[in-house]
Formats: C-alpha cells, structure tokens, sequence
C-alpha cells in the first residue's frame, strides 16, 4: 500500500529527544539525584557511573533500550530496575528472555549476586514442565530461553504425513500476560527478525507490559531493518513508526527486483537522522567509554598447507568460480575450502557421511604447539564446524590435555562451563563460536588465551567470542591468536571483518569477492 507523502514526511519531522546529555553528568550528581526520589534506591552492589545513567533513564522511561557493549553490566542494570519498581509496589512479576539456556546460568549468578529476588529459571528440557514453570512461576523473577518461550506457548499441529507445525497457544500467551508487567528482553538483536514465532510472541507480550526493557551490544549487522523490530517490541512504535511500510518509505529506497520482488535499501542521506531517531528510546556505552580493561593482542600464527592439501583447495577454489552463481554449489564449495583448511575432507553419499583427515595437518600442530607453551595456563580453542571440533579434541585426548567440549551437541552445558572454571586438570575449551559466543560467561577470569582454529565470519559473532576472554574481570593482558593457511579464504576472512564484512554472506550470496582470494588463485 502506497504510503501518502505528506504522512512519511510528517514522521521524518518529528522531534527526538537525546539522552547523551546524561554522559556528561557525574557519579555524584546521579546519587544525589536518585536519593530525592520518593522510593530511595538501594543498590545491593556498587554500580558503575554509566550504570547508575542507565538506572535513572529507565526510571524516567519505562520502555527503553540500553546499548551496552558485552562486559558493562547489562544485568546489573535490569535488576536493579525490577528491585525498584518492587519497592514502589509496581511489580507483579518480571520475566526476562535470554538467548540460550546457558544465559540463564550465569544471570541466576547476577541475580544472586545484584539482588534480593527470587529466581525462578526455566531450565527444564520438557516442553510440558517449561509450561508450568513460566505459567504457575514461584519466584519474583522468572529466566527463559527464546526457543523454550516459543515451545512453551504453541502447540504442536500435525502438518501432513509424519510432519508438524507450532502453532502459537493465545490462551497461553493470555494468562503469561496477566502474570508479568515488567519484561526484560536480553540480547534483543536476537529478535530483529519480525517474521519469526519468537518475535509474534514476544510482540504480544510486551503490548501488555508496563514495564519493558532491552539490552544488546549489537543492534544489526548489515540489515538497517533489523532496527524496527527491536524498537517496536521496547516502545510500540514511537521511535520507528507502528508497522514496518512507514519505517521503509521514511528511510528506504526500493526497486523491483526480478527475482526478489521489491528491494529496499538504507538511504545513507538519512544516516545523521537514523541515529537521533534511535537515541530517542535508548542510550548508547562503547567499551572504551567507561572501562579500562588489560591490553588485548592479537596475532597471526601462519600455517602453510601440505602439498595434497593445496591440490584439494585449489580444486574446491575452481568449484566455487565455476559455480556461476548456483546458491547450494557456492556455498557447499565454500564449507569444502574452509574444511580442507583446517585439515580434512568431508562428504556425503549415499552410504553416509564421510571424514578423510590429511596425513599432515598443519593448523592442529601450531595449535599442539601452542597448548604446549602455554603450560597450566588454560586456554578457548574456536572453531565452527562440528568435525573440526572432533578432530581438536581427538588430538587433545591423545596429548592427555584435559579438555571441555561446549558445542550445540554438549548435553549440559553448565556442567561443561563450571568444570572448566573450577577444575585445574581442564586446561582447554574447546568452543563452537555460535554455542559458546554468547552468555558463556566467566571464561575471562580464568582464561586470557584464544586460539581462533576457525573464526567466525560474522563481524558480531567473532567479537562476541573473543569477548568471552577480555572483558570485566579480565586482569591480565589477553591473546588472539588466529591460526592462518597463507594464500587461503584464512587471510581474506580476516580481512574482511576488518572491514565489517561477512565473506560467508558475500559468497553465498553469489558475489564471489576475488579481492580476498590469493593473486596465486584468482
């Protein structure tokens, strides 16, 4: 539907408030401003300058959204939050959403450690048993993941043959609405996507909630729209317009594309009034802001590839050029490249799934080598796809270092997490980035050491990772070291996130970027 120009240009002209003025306040004149308040604030631990700004906009604005970087205490803040609106009487119950089940273990922690409420975590598997603990809560605070708050409130309907489909339960989402006022949405860049179930619900309960508060490092990556979906979720509108349609024609410009319908891209004329319109609901802490944490150092350990191992990339390399553009070939020749980096070749056929580990496997002795110097000290070993992190922790074994394997298959993750903090035989981490990225938290009190076997490719997910290691708490100088096939996507991905640039992304999206390939492969 065509959007009247006079109602796009009437949104473009509104006025946005700036809460950056509140940076220039000091420590003292927030304390003195909170200890006029009706209900004094009583902070269970101290709290950080940039903190304490946070509190008191959250007083102010009971919807708003708190860009901190990872390590400044965004739970902190929250908590201290739902305690004050507890002692103002405002508070029925509070329900904060997190990434994974993991988050929940190290937020159970902060709220025994910030606060004096009762947590009431939805860590059970069961979808029937995670029902009861979200809908018929015990504690003042109740912690779930996004995936359990999706289980939890639809039902399963059969969707032909063997097959079945979620379908959201209203009556559910209806009595969860009743319980909760006040709603906590942690990491809430992990719901930019407006078409998902996740986001539905959490829609509909946030439009109840007197009380609703996000927090997240990373609002988008590359994707300008991943913006309106947060904000509406916090402020129901107010910064970015009621439905997505206003958002674009304010900030977009679009053309019919053959194959994708219409496409809509962020106008960069707009860029100066996207950022006051985002500071309107919500306050911004980069790291270097408000901490000084130990240097962190970042090397490259060069690992020249084998003679057969070459042979195998470089056909792989011509797989991905003479795949014009086929999105399943693109990518399969990319995973087969990044694979055969790291040391084996893997297939499928009809017999199976198939692993040919290389005689020589160069990546793995730097990583041997690497271990080895580091002695007692322990160590985050990232890697990305499953078989790599077989093929690590098969030559750990062998070493007899003592090791944690956290990926998607690891069956208790806290389990796995507390043994590595707490256990000096376990020297080594071995990390799946997407599994361990986000909310494994403490590793930095134990650990300064990071070998990256296989980096991310998103620029968000590698920096999530790495921040597992430096980070608050954080007391020594910590190390990155990225583990480098010269003449291979190992260089180019690097220098890609340098550039805030996804290669996985580029290359599947059939721009096939031959500035990062070697000059010997082009």
């Amino acid at each position: 539907m065509l959007i009247q120009r006079s109602v796009v240009e009437a949104f473009l002209a509104r006025r946005f408030t700036d809460h950056r003025w509140i940076k220039t306040v000091s420590k003292d004149q927030l304390l003195d401003e909170l200890r006029r308040l009706p209900v004094r604030p009583i902070f269970r631990t101290p709290s950080w300058q940039h903190q304490l700004a946070c509190f008191y906009l959250g007083l102010m604005y009971p919807r708003f959204l708190f860009l901190l970087d990872m390590g400044l205490g965004k739970s902190k803040v929250l908590l201290d939050l739902i305690t004050q609106t507890q002692r103002e009487g405002k508070l029925r119950r509070a329900l904060i959403t997190v990434p994974r089940i993991i988050n929940m273990d190290s937020w159970a922690e902060d709220v025994e450690r910030h606060s004096d409420l009762e947590p009431w975590a939805c860590n059970v598997s069961n979808i029937d048993e995670k029902w009861d603990r979200l809908g018929y809560p015990k504690g003042e605070l109740t912690l779930i993941d996004y995936q359990g708050l999706h289980w939890a409130l639809c039902d399963k309907v059969k969707a032909g043959k063997g097959k079945f489909k979620l379908v959201r339960n209203d009556k559910k989402i209806r009595h969860v609405q009743k319980l909760y006022n006040w709603i906590g949405i942690d990491e809430s860049h992990k719901l930019s996507s407006r078409e998902t179930l996740w986001f539905g619900i959490m829609n509909q309960l946030t439009k109840s909630a007197d009380f609703c508060y996000g927090t997240t490092g990373t609002l988008f990556g590359k994707n300008v729209e991943d913006l309106w979906s947060q904000f509406k979720l916090i402020d129901r509108g107010e910064t970015f317009g009621e439905n997505l349609g206003l958002f674009r024609a304010g900030l977009f410009t679009s053309k019919v594309n053959q194959w994708k319908g219409i496409v809509y891209t962020f106008d960069k004329n707009r860029q100066r009034l996207l950022n006051q319109m985002i500071g309107h609901r919500s306050l911004r802490y980069d790291e270097d802001e408000v901490l000084d944490l130990p240097e962190r150092v970042q090397r490259s350990v060069f690992c020249r590839m084998a003679d057969d191992q070459r042979e195998h990339y470089l056909r792989a390399l011509q797989g991905l050029i003479n795949a014009n553009g086929k999105l399943s070939d693109l990518d399969a020749q990319y995973i087969r490249m990044r694979q055969i980096i790291s040391g084996y070749l893997a297939w499928k056929d009809e017999y199976g799934d198939h692993v040919l580990p290389f005689k020589s496997n160069p990546k793995l002795d730097a990583m041997e080598r690497l271990v080895d110097e580091m002695g007692e000290t322990k160590m985050v070993v990232v890697y990305w796809y499953t078989e790599t992190g077989r093929i690590i922790t098969e030559r750990l074994a062998k070493l007899g270092v003592g090791y944690e394997w956290f990926y998607g298959g690891t069956k208790d993750k806290t389990a796995s997490r507390r043994r590595f903090l707490d256990d000096p035989k376990c020297r080594v981490m071995v990390m799946q980035a997407e599994a361990g990225g986000t909310g494994n938290d403490g590793l930095q009190k134990v650990a300064r050491y990071m070998v990256m076997y296989e980096t991310p490719t998103s620029p968000t997910t590698r920096k999530q990772t790495i921040k597992r290691i430096h980070r608050p708490g954080q007391q020594f100088r910590s190390f990155v070291y990225d583990l480098v096939c010269p003449g291979s996507l190992d260089a180019g991905i690097l220098e890609a996130l340098a550039e805030g640039i996804d290669l996985h992304e580029r290359v599947v999206d059939g721009k096939i970027p031959t500035k990062w390939l070697s000059s010997k492969f082009k």
